[in-house]
């Protein structure tokens, strides 16, 4: 993990830190080509030099935020997407548990086949 990505999630309280580590984990294994950077303050997931999701949250908030840039492209067959963006859409975490971890598996591929 580069330092730059070590600082975001080490400046995070431990619950949204626990929920972050676990959401790039599996962000990262759902494609072998996705990459990670900082981002406009934010763990950004790039596929070659296209943004394809961004893991962030505000304070005061209790959940971190999983966004994905095309969304409205993805499918969602639970209605787990929140936002009024043009194509950006996210969904809130609270906990590890909370995780959709097959739905974001399934986002991760159909973002990269949609910037292929």
């Amino acid at each position: 993990m580069e330092p730059k990505i070590q600082k975001f999630i080490a400046a995070l309280p431990e619950a949204k830190r626990e929920v972050a580590l676990q959401v790039r984990d599996l962000m990262l294994a759902a494609h072998p080509s996705l990459t990670e950077d900082i981002k406009w303050r934010n763990l950004t997931f790039i596929y070659g030099k296209t943004n394809i999701a961004f893991v962030y949250s505000y304070a005061g908030l209790d959940y971190m935020n999983l966004g994905f840039m095309q969304a409205t492209s993805l499918t969602d067959p639970k209605g787990l997407f929140e936002g009024t963006g043009k194509g950006m859409r996210h969904i809130k975490i609270k906990t590890p548990k909370d995780i959709p971890a097959a739905q974001i598996k399934k986002w991760v591929k159909e973002a990269v086949a949609l910037n292929s």
